[in-house]
This record gives C-alpha cells, sequence and structure tokens, in this order.
C-alpha cells in the first residue's frame, strides 16, 4: 500500500503543491475531515474521518495495492494532527509492507506574512486555538508573534490585556479565511473605545511590538516592585532560590506566602507557557500582587487568596512549589503537595529559628535527601562618607526532592 498524508494548505486547491495535487489524483482512497476532501472526491472511495484512530482502522482494511491520501489542512509539520498519526501509522501492523510519504503544505503562518509583505524566520509561532497561552507574555519578548486563534471572545481579551499592561502601541494584523475568495486580511490597534469588526472563528494573527524586549527575564531589582509594609523576598534570595527551584518553561508553580509576588513575578518570566499560583492569606497582600502583575505584565500568574494547604485543592497540580510562608502549617503544606505529585519540587525559605527547626524535623521525620544553603548577604552602604558593608539577616533556602531518601 502506498500511503500519503497530505499538508493541502489553506484550503484553496489553487495553493495545494504540484506534487501534492499529483499524489491525490493518483489515489484511489482519500481520508480527511469532508471540507477538506470533497473538493477532490470525485472517482475515489473516501472516508470522513480525521482522528488519528479512526485513520489508521481505515487504512487497515485497504487493499495491499491500494493508493491512498490523507488530507489535512495547513502544513503537516505546523500544529497538526499529524505529529500524532503519523507515530501511529509507524507502529501499525501494515507500516513495514507499505510506502509512507510526507507531504508538507503551504502554512496558515507562511501564507499570512506573505500577505503582510513581512518575513517570517523571525516570527515567534504560538498556537492558541483550543489551549491557553501565554500572549501577553510572547509579545512582552517578541517583536513578532504569530498565532492561531479561535472565537472573536480570545481576540477581546487580548486586546483588553494589551490596553491593561500597557502596550496599547502595538499593531495586530488580522487574517482569515485565508486563500478562499472570501478572505479578509486587516490591521487593528487596540482601542477599548472601538467594536471589533465581525470575525470568523478561525483566523490568525500577527502582533508586532517594536518595543518588545527580554530584560524581565534576567533579574529585577527590589526597588522596582510596588511595596509596602508586606514582606518580600530580596533579590539576591530570591535569585537563588528560582534558581534552586529548576523550573521548566511549561511548569506550573505554587508561591505559597507570596507577599508581595516578587518570586511569582520573577518565576513567571522562566514559565513562558506554564503558570504561577500565588497564595496569600492576607487581603492587602493580594491586592499587592495585583498591583505587580499589571506593572510587571504577568498575566501567567494568578493570585489566589486563602490558607494553605486548604485554598490549595481547587488548584491545578502543581510541578514545583516555593514556600516562603506557611502559617504554621508547613508539614500540612509539604503532604499537600506530595499526596498529589511524589515528584514535585519544593523550594522553602526560612529565616526565624523555629522554620529552621521546623523544616528540620520534616527532612529527618521523613528521611529526605534535601540540598541546604545558608546564605548571609552584606549591602554596601554610605555611612558618614564611608562605604560600608550592611549585614542581611541570614536565610536558609532548602531544596527537596521527596522522591529521594536520604543516602546512609
Amino acid at each position: 500500500m502506498r500511503i500519503y498524508l497530505i499538508g493541502i494548505g489553506m484550503g484553496s486547491p489553487e495553493a495545494l503543491t504540484i506534487e501534492a495535487g499529483k499524489a491525490i489524483r493518483d489515489s484511489d482512497v482519500l481520508i480527511g475531515a469532508a471540507r477538506m476532501i470533497d473538493p477532490f472526491k470525485e472517482g475515489k472511495k473516501i472516508y470522513h474521518d480525521y482522528k488519528a484512530e479512526e485513520i489508521i482502522k481505515a487504512l487497515q482494511v485497504q487493499d495491499s495495492s491500494s493508493t491512498v491520501s490523507i488530507l489535512m489542512s495547513g502544513d503537516v509539520g505546523f500544529y497538526s494532527g499529524a505529529k500524532k498519526l503519523i507515530k501511529a501509522i509507524e507502529k501499525a501492523s501494515f507500516y513495514k509492507e507499505s510506502e509512507f510519504t510526507v507531504l508538507p503544505g503551504i502554512s496558515s503562518v507562511v501564507s499570512f506574512c506573505a500577505k503582510l509583505h513581512t518575513s517570517w524566520d523571525d516570527v515567534k509561532l504560538v498556537s492558541a486555538h483550543g489551549r491557553e497561552a501565554n500572549l501577553i507574555g510572547y509579545v512582552e519578548r517578541y517583536p513578532k508573534v504569530f498565532a492561531l486563534m479561535y472565537g472573536r471572545e480570545q481576540l477581546s481579551d487580548l486586546i483588553e490585556k494589551l490596553l491593561i499592561y500597557g502596550m496599547g502601541h502595538v499593531k495586530i494584523h488580522v487574517g482569515q479565511k485565508l486563500t478562499y475568495p472570501d478572505e479578509s486580511v486587516f490591521e487593528i490597534v487596540p482601542d477599548e473605545e472601538k467594536p471589533l469588526p465581525n470575525i470568523d472563528p478561525l483566523y490568525v494573527i500577527l502582533i508586532e511590538n517594536p518595543k518588545a524586549s527580554d530584560d524581565s527575564l534576567y533579574g529585577i531589582d527590589d526597588d522596582d516592585f510596588i511595596r509596602t509594609k508586606t514582606p518580600m523576598t530580596k533579590s539576591d534570595v530570591r535569585t537563588i532560590s528560582i534558581a534552586k527551584l529548576k523550573l521548566k518553561p511549561d511548569s506550573v508553580l505554587f508561591d505559597i506566602g507570596a507577599g508581595t509576588g516578587s518570586i511569582s513575578i520573577e518565576a513567571s518570566k522562566k514559565l513562558i507557557d506554564g503558570r504561577v499560583y500565588a497564595i496569600e492569606r492576607k487581603t492587602e497582600a493580594i491586592e499587592l500582587i495585583n498591583k505587580n502583575i499589571r506593572k510587571f505584565a504577568a498575566d501567567n500568574v494568578s493570585p489566589i487568596e486563602g490558607k494553605a494547604p486548604l485554598v490549595l485543592k481547587k488548584l491545578p497540580v502543581p510541578t514545583h512549589a516555593f514556600i516562603g510562608g506557611s502559617g504554621g502549617n508547613m508539614e500540612k503544606i509539604i503532604d499537600y503537595l506530595l499526596e498529589v505529585n511524589p515528584d514535585i519540587r519544593i523550594v522553602i525559605n526560612a529565616a526565624a529559628l523555629n522554620t529552621i527547626g521546623e523544616v528540620s524535623e520534616i527532612i529527618r521525620k521523613k528521611e529526605w535527601d534535601a540540598d541546604i544553603t545558608s546564605i548571609s548577604i552584606a549591602k554596601g552602604r554610605e555611612v558618614s562618607g564611608y562605604q560600608m558593608m550592611m549585614g542581611q539577616n541570614p536565610v536558609y533556602i532548602v531544596a527537596l526532592e521527596p522522591g529521594k531518601k536520604q543516602s546512609k
């Protein structure tokens, strides 16, 4: 059996590559969603299947001499169901006896950028179609961001957030029904006074931000945060603590006892595809966190008011947790975190002697390996014309790997 997996481009037959067109004409069988295969179905055996499992079943009943084309929209290598399907085909019983060819198509990003007369090798690619995407985070640091979108509400929410975070200067290019006769391409400048035009449910956008910068990724000065008397993890301790967390771009972090939100804000810049939940029991601290979220455009930080561990139960499962304050519930908090994710990585800051003792006892009782660092920092300060070093309170940074027992 000869199998072709074909990206047919944006939809118009004119956008089909010559190689793909020949493969479709030579095929006995076409498989795909109705919108993909109907323009080519004459004289073919057709299957209106688009899920990998259904496509495999359809392939299994074909004659070994058949030529089959599986049609998918756009390019098979760009946010396509082809990724899952290719793996399924390569594992199928008929694979070794078949000739399998993947033919790319013209993707939406290529088509759209060409229409805008702009390059696409310097575009950050994002999909917000059927998933949560940190578009604000991408727009903040990349001059050009391309996104697959779904629904008018998504664009409306994005414009609202751009204005909240002081990014009203960006340009948003919108493209819908690309390559079709009723194709529409237009530009929007964020403005809460102007209503959005009618938009097709499936569309793409290219956001241009001439002020994009990744400066906030590499350390935020303490004085940059909006502060009151609410406790804040200082910059040097904050930097080491975040490093000890070993975060990944898609991590889910609980910042328990978030205070001003300094850990949450700075960690969020490392989690472009992740999320931070800033947990605080004090209303005034939550208000402060919200102010800092707005100042630093930290759209992937969610303030949560309540006392841990009870308030944690309504949140997604974390991959990491930072504990800056426990309200006397340290062991209960750690037990809950382990219950929902035995492989979680936990970092604790302890400055008070009773907290240090409490954490030490938990480590001893549970027989964990712990990476414990004591930091004593002195900062230069001018006193009567002399540069003096002023010491800060020592802080213990405890990184826990609950899955590891103590070495004997």
